[in-house]
C-alpha cells in the first residue's frame, strides 16, 4: 500500500455534523483511500478527499452520488475479502450521501 502525507482539513459543514456522522463519512474516505491507493486499475478514477473538503453539503452529496452512480455500473472485481470492491465503492458512496443529506435536508 502507498503512502501519502498529505492532510486533509474537513470542510467546517462537516464538523456541523452530527458525530455518528462524521465519523461514518471520515471513516467511509479512509477506506476509499486504500481502496485507491491498493488499486491503480480502477475504473473510474476518484478523489476521495472531496468527500470531506467540498465547499458545501450539497456539492459534496453530488461528488458522492456521481461516483456511487459510476461505479453500480462496473463489472464485479473481487476485493482481498472477497468483496466485490466496485459494490462497495457504490454502496459506500451512496450511504455517505444519505448521511450528508440527513445532516442537511432538502439541500440538494
Amino acid at each position: 500500500m502507498g503512502v501519502e502525507t498529505e492532510t486533509v482539513r474537513p470542510a467546517a459543514w462537516v464538523g456541523a455534523m452530527h458525530l455518528s456522522d462524521r465519523i461514518v463519512v471520515t471513516g467511509t474516505v479512509l477506506v476509499l483511500r486504500d481502496i485507491r491507493l491498493r488499486r491503480s486499475d480502477l475504473p473510474v478514477r476518484f478523489d476521495e478527499a472531496r468527500l470531506l473538503v467540498s465547499p458545501t453539503p450539497e456539492s459534496a452529496m453530488e461528488y458522492a452520488s456521481a461516483l456511487s452512480a459510476a461505479y453500480a455500473r462496473q463489472a464485479p472485481y473481487a476485493a482481498p475479502d472477497g468483496v466485490d470492491e466496485h459494490w462497495r465503492i457504490h454502496s459506500m458512496a451512496q450511504h455517505v450521501a444519505a448521511r450528508i443529506d440527513a445532516n442537511y435536508p432538502g439541500r440538494a
